[in-house]
């Protein structure tokens, strides 16, 4: 009961733990590019993310030669039906060319109509009966024979010249037996629709592995790959778990050397044991707030491992150099502690105002990891030292000796200098890829599908709506105002104009029109011995206007999309002009291109960082104020911010670091660090006189290394963002701790 009395308050927070890996392992792990992107273009980046083509799964083929090409293909067609991952629908299947007749009525628009009085002149049908009868020869025959039947006039033509139109935006693709394939046919693409949810990670895996078992039986120089939602998500799950493992190898191993450096005590061994106790239910907690967590936050976590222990750290060193009850000397230093806990935590706060859903949960996990190290570093390790003895009075304590007050102010000139330049040279990379967590196979395999695809030659016109039907009437509304429509509006209309298409359809075909017709055909085809009752079954169509068509266009292409409850969008492909992007404006349409995407993405994020960085930098300047009490001191503990933010700007600019737009993340916690230490130096220079040995520059230091293993160990990601956070990590606190050491304590000195 002794043990348990004494150790109550650490096992509370073990049993915290506990529940947090519990809660996250029953939990969701959710990547997805729209927590990367401000609220006010999420709706374009999650329209452009569900274009049709992005809920498909594309399955390229790439030999030797054309024919190989197909042939493989072909057999990766089968063998995918055979194993269930596909669904094939074709269309003509059921019914044949009687279907695509039977769709007619609902087509016919005033254009069709047109073109059908044309098919029905005397010249215009002696030339389709000499097609049917050539190809009765052929080996397509008894296809032939059918379309002959139940279309004489050729009429199904009109349906494959709106069919067609759809194609316009990528010129480059030919389509031919079912795939569509480049100039020279050694590359050919397969588009199925796959029985698995883009998200479904266990359905992208079993593809994964059918396909790397598939390439390995396939003759030399042949490839085959997919892509769609399921490629992306299967990348993305396994490179951040990838990057979680390496990172906290690499982590623990970097931390274990600050303990041996520092530390080698086996009550110190508490310190490292914080990370254990405060990761776990801060992302839980993150988890039931957001309802999931990225994998970008997790990767986080190595973040907020190097700043959980920082306070512990400096309890430990406090308590090992003074001989007073343990309570007593964290009291002496819990202004320094409120302090860098405010400081830090409102850099967060600073997050939490941020529209881009990743920021927000990283505040959230990084908010209650460090409300938990606080509370554990200060009521609850200083019980474990209470019997510790004061093994370090008579070693030799570390000192570093500040530059002179000029060599300092000429150090500070030459940063900002160096940070100005830095700033008009940085370069930042605005492209949406570096948002997705991809390996570099895929980043050549998607290459080979955007040249089959060319996204950067089109855009996207969304016609948005409550339901299915206002979606397609808006389209409708919108292709009017464009001087050559909208190819989608023809082939995908909705319920009133069918209406409309039917009804003309029924005028037309009167009992005049169709006595003229049946003369004029039956004339030309006892030319050709044909028999009367050959067309039958087209006359026999025409008399049941009752008679409704199965066969649906969407089961090739489908360009309606539910967005979410309660909205639906028409996607159209279309040239990428400033026509286009007016007219839908004035139509409250959505036009979306991807370089417009990028453009905009790298103006809001810039926004989203700029606002961040002020607010950080105000709450922390009214809070400093009120704490210190002093212009001059508060003002100075924003020197090692400011020079490091320099350094940080300049050696990116210098090593020509192309920054992502998400590695703006860091500045915000570059202000929280600096400030940190710059209080650690003014609480030191302040106590000097009285308490020097609460503050050893061993503490600032150990601290320092401890934030850099848990922070720099992120450049080891694969994933873009979380390397950039690494990358700036490293360069931006070793400045600050650098500036903080030698800079800094020559204005204190000054200052007095």
């Amino acid at each position: 009961m002794k043990f348990l009395y004494f150790h109550r308050k650490l096992l509370c927070f073990v049993g915290l733990s506990f529940l947090g890996i519990l809660g996250l392992w029953k939990g969701t792990i959710e990547e997805n590019i729209l927590a990367l992107v401000p609220q006010h273009i999420k709706q374009q980046v999650m329209l452009f993310e569900h274009s049709p083509l992005s809920q498909k799964l594309i399955v390229i083929t790439r030999a030797n030669s054309a024919t190989q090409a197909q042939q493989v293909a072909g057999e990766v067609r089968d063998k995918l039906l055979q194993e269930g991952f596909i669904t094939l629908s074709i269309p003509l299947a059921d019914k044949g060319i009687f279907g695509l007749v039977a769709s007619l009525p609902s087509h016919f628009s005033q254009q069709a109509q047109t073109e059908t009085e044309q098919k029905l002149s005397e010249e215009a049908i002696a030339k389709q009966l000499d097609r049917y009868y050539e190809g009765l020869f052929s080996f397509q025959g008894m296809l032939v024979t059918q379309q002959m039947m139940h279309d004489p006039f050729g009429l199904t033509e009109i349906l494959f010249r709106l069919w067609g139109k759809l194609g316009q935006s990528v010129p480059s693709l030919t389509y031919q037996d079912g795939f569509l394939s480049d100039s020279d046919g050694t590359q050919v693409a397969g588009l199925y629709d796959t029985r698995a949810s883009v998200s479904d990670i266990s359905a992208a895996q079993q593809l994964q592995r059918f396909f790397s078992n598939l390439q390995s039986a396939l003759p030399e120089n042949t490839r085959v790959f997919f892509m769609g939602g399921l490629r992306y998500t299967l990348e993305n799950t396994s490179l951040i778990k990838r990057d979680l493992t390496i990172i906290t190898l690499i982590g623990i191993a970097c931390l274990g050397i600050v303990f041996i450096c520092f530390f080698r005590s086996k009550r110190a061994l508490l310190i490292y044991m914080l990370p254990i106790l405060v990761l776990p239910p801060a992302a839980w907690i993150t988890q039931l707030v957001f309802g999931h967590i990225s994998g970008i936050t997790l990767g986080f976590g190595s973040v907020v491992v190097g700043l959980s222990v920082d306070y512990a750290i400096y309890i430990y060193f406090a308590l090992q150099r003074t001989q007073t009850d343990p309570q007593e000397t964290v009291s002496k230093i819990s202004r320094h502690l409120w302090c860098n806990f405010l400081t830090s935590g409102l850099c967060f706060v600073s997050l939490l105002f941020s529209s881009i859903e990743v920021f927000k949960q990283i505040a959230v996990f990084a908010l209650v990891a460090l409300s938990l190290a606080f509370a554990i570093s200060v009521w609850v390790f200083p019980l474990y030292f209470e019997k510790s003895k004061n093994t370090y009075s008579n070693e030799k304590k570390v000192e570093l000796n500040p530059l002179p007050f000029k060599a300092a102010l000429v150090g500070l000139v030459l940063l900002l200098l160096f940070g100005v330049w830095g700033g008009k040279n940085l370069s930042i990379n605005s492209d949406l890829a570096s948002l997705n967590s991809t390996s570099a196979s895929f980043a050549q395999d998607r290459q080979t599908a955007e040249s089959l695809f060319p996204s950067t030659q089109g855009a996207l016109l969304f016609s948005l709506g409550k339901t299915e039907e206002e979606a397609l009437q808006n389209n409708e509304r919108l292709s009017a105002q464009l001087p050559s429509g909208l190819p989608v509006s023809e082939l995908f209309s909705s319920e009133f104009v069918r209406q409309q298409n039917q009804k003309r359809w029924r005028e037309f075909w009167n009992e005049e029109r169709i006595n003229q017709a049946k003369e004029l055909l039956q004339r030309e085809a006892q030319k050709k011995g044909f028999s009367e009752q050959a067309f039958d079954s087209f006359w026999t169509f025409l008399q049941d206007n009752d008679e409704t068509s199965a066969f649906d266009f969407t089961n090739w292409y489908n360009p309606v999309i539910k967005i979410s409850q309660g909205l639906y969008a028409v996607v159209n492909i279309v040239p990428n002009e400033d026509l286009y992007a007016q007219t839908a404006q004035k139509a409250g349409a959505v036009f979306i291109s991807a370089s417009m995407l990028q453009t905009q993405l790298a103006q809001s994020v810039k926004k989203e960082a700029i606002r961040v960085v002020i607010l950080a930098l105000v709450l922390n300047l009214i809070a400093l104020g009120l704490l210190l009490r002093k212009v001059k001191e508060t003002v100075l503990c924003f020197i090692p911010v400011l020079a490091g933010g320099c350094f940080l700007l300049g050696c990116l600019a210098l090593f020509h670091i192309s920054v992502n737009l998400f590695g703006l993340i860091f500045l915000p916690l570059l202000i929280g660090l600096g400030i940190d230490y710059a209080i650690f130096q003014l609480m030191k220079y302040q106590s000097k006189q009285a308490a020097a040995q609460l503050y050893p520059t061993q503490a600032l230091i150990a601290a320092g290394l401890s934030t850099l293993a848990g922070f720099g160990v992120l450049i080891f990601a694969k994933h873009a963002v979380l390397f950039m956070m690494g990358a700036c990590a490293l360069i931006g606190i070793g400045g600050t701790v650098g500036v903080s050491l030698f800079i800094l304590p020559a204005f204190w000195e000054k200052k007095a």
